[in-house]
């Protein structure tokens, strides 16, 4: 009885343990992705024309690597926010713009 309690908790360690490096792994890559410009609103991708925003789109992927569906822009405390969804995993993913001089 005991060895099989033993290996119970070996298992139950070697099962914790991988879910701890997984969980950490994804952490320091959703810190990364945060870090590039335009995908959060800590660090805006500056708008010069409109043609940023389209160059951004087409290049924007999914933390899992797939395309982004387009869902449409709204306006977030003086940012441009470009929505959309991977249409693999079904994540919300965001662009965040911001004009480098307000225009009338």
């Amino acid at each position: 009885m005991d060895v099989l309690l033993w290996v119970l908790v070996v298992v139950l360690a070697v099962w914790l343990g991988r879910r701890a490096l997984t969980w950490v792994k994804k952490s320091s890559e959703r810190r990364r992705r945060a870090a590039l410009p335009g995908m959060s609103a800590d660090n805006p991708l500056r708008l010069t024309s409109a043609r940023v925003i389209d160059d951004a789109r087409a290049a924007l992927r999914c933390e899992c690597g797939g395309r982004v569906q387009e869902l449409g822009e709204t306006s977030r405390l003086g940012l441009r926010v470009a929505r959309g969804r991977c249409v693999e995993c079904d994540a919300d993913v965001d662009l965040y713009f911001v004009l480098p001089q307000m225009l009338n």
